[in-house]
């Protein structure tokens, strides 16, 4: 099956409409999911950095209460209650801080946290609040990076496991030259300033559910679209006139339906087509035995005006009754289908015409393969040719394809003919010239060819009056 066909495929289809809709409807579920979480986690974050910073705000005025020489005493208890949660210390400088790059979530916080400890704290102080990461975090007045210090002290301080959280750093001024210094990563489930939506576990789940849900679907369509391909090849077959197995009935009930209404067409079609030969058969026998007689007693009349008008007749009568019956005969050919080699063919046919081989021109050539019945094909195209050379004494024969038909043309120098003599030409015992010899069944027996193999024929003029047959075949 190449890319074309599959991609046309019932399957294909179906299951391209599924993707899509499946993509729209995680795209559309997402993005209210999306806007729904993001709401409620603001306000999440909010309340929680709200009371981070009522607490912070409370133990610096504590601080702010006890007198220089208990402070360092406050520091190693707050140090020791906040265990692994925030670093706090007492500088004698504002220490810089390396920020993170501005973001909405950071900006919320950090704005919330100011607006705190300004109402919290007496007499507005000078504070500084921003975001940094643990290994751009400096402590104490010497701006020790916080992994330098003693392993009891850093090793565990504003840590998450492997993750690496940023870290909130505010800096109050509780006197002149005393700067009160807190760092604290804000709590679960806001450890992480940014929330991540679509993590990778969550892509993995989506694309997860989208390949189960395609391949299930994939397996369903193919099951479904079994007894159509059953009923499509059996269809095709019928065009070659083979006896049709009966195609078994399966699928949903609108495929049961259609598949029992073919095997009854089929078995119908079986019956008319024998019919029809013990009919013509018969036909043909008894025919044969009147015409018979009736030339013996022409034969018996003693006036020789009568006795050559009667053998006329009846030789007449005999003509058009073969020609009646070869026409059904050869329109009703039992072959199977098979590759045809066209160019061979012809150059077959040529050889039939030995006195004329020069009178039939090729050209052209088939870049695909022809497939159809060879005996049936053959007899069309002797007609066409013979035709073709009986009125304009040569046939030029040019072959062509493209992606989706194979042509093959045939034209003579015949006489010239008027546009409404050509819908004639198709009709049975229709003759152009009384002259010549025929019965005005060749353009009937290969129109009926050229449809029994899903093809069409077409006939039109050349430049210099001549008839040109094109025949037009699918490809495979």
């Amino acid at each position: 099956m190449n890319i074309k066909s599959l991609t046309q495929s019932l399957a294909f289809r179906t299951s391209s409409f599924l993707l899509i809709v499946i993509v729209i409807a995680q795209l559309l579920a997402g993005l209210i999911w999306f806007q729904q979480t993001s709401e409620r986690d603001k306000k999440g974050l909010l309340t929680t950095v709200n009371s981070l910073a009522l607490s912070a705000s409370s133990t610096i005025a504590y601080f702010q209460s006890l007198p220089s020489e208990y402070r360092h005493l406050a520091l190693d208890q707050l140090r020791s209650m906040g265990g692994t949660r925030f670093f706090v210390s007492l500088n004698d400088h504002e220490i810089s801080v390396k920020t993170l790059p501005e973001s909405q979530r950071k900006s919320l916080v950090i704005n919330e946290v100011r607006n705190v400890l300004n109402q919290e704290l007496a007499g507005n102080p000078k504070l500084n609040v921003d975001f940094t990461l643990r290994k751009n975090l400096r402590v104490f007045n010497n701006e020790l990076p916080i992994d330098e210090l003693p392993q009891l002290w850093a090793h565990y301080s504003l840590s998450y496991g492997n993750l690496n959280p940023p870290i909130l750093v505010t800096q109050v001024e509780v006197a002149p030259n005393e700067w009160f210094y807190l760092a604290a990563v804000l709590p679960a489930p806001y450890v992480e300033l940014e929330t991540n939506y679509f993590a990778p576990r969550e892509w993995l789940t989506f694309v997860l559910s989208a390949f189960l849900l395609l391949s299930f679907t994939w397996l369903i369509v193919r099951r479904e679209v079994r007894p159509i391909r059953a009923l499509a090849k059996a269809a095709t077959q019928m065009s070659s006139h083979l006896i049709i197995p009966k195609v078994k009935e399966e699928g949903s009930t609108e495929l049961q339906a259609a598949v029992k209404a073919f095997n009854k067409m089929n078995q119908r079609i079986e019956s008319h087509i024998k019919d029809r030969e013990m009919l013509f058969s018969s036909i043909s026998h008894d025919l044969k035995t009147p015409i018979a007689c009736l030339k013996l007693r022409a034969e018996m009349l003693d006036d020789d005006v009568q006795q050559e008008r009667f053998s006329k007749i009846a030789n007449d009568l005999d003509l058009m009754v073969k020609g009646a019956l070869q026409c059904i005969k050869e329109t009703d050919i039992h072959e199977d289908i098979e590759p045809i080699d066209i160019i061979q063919l012809i150059e077959h046919i040529k050889n039939t015409f030995p006195s004329n081989e020069q009178s039939i021109q090729l050209s052209g050539s088939l870049n695909c393969q022809f497939v159809g019945k060879p005996l049936a094909i053959k007899r069309c195209l002797v007609n066409l040719i013979d035709n073709a050379i009986k009125y304009g004494e040569k046939a030029y024969v040019d072959l062509s394809n493209n992606d989706e038909w194979i042509n093959i043309e045939i034209s003579d120098e015949g006489q010239q003919l008027a546009p409404e003599q050509l819908p004639k030409l198709f009709e049975p015992y229709y003759r152009l010239s009384t002259s010549s010899e025929g019965n005005g069944l060749g353009l009937t027996i290969s129109q009926s060819i050229v449809k029994s193999h899903a093809g069409d024929i077409q006939l039109s003029t050349t430049k210099r009056g001549g008839l040109r047959v094109t025949l037009f075949f699918p490809r495979v």
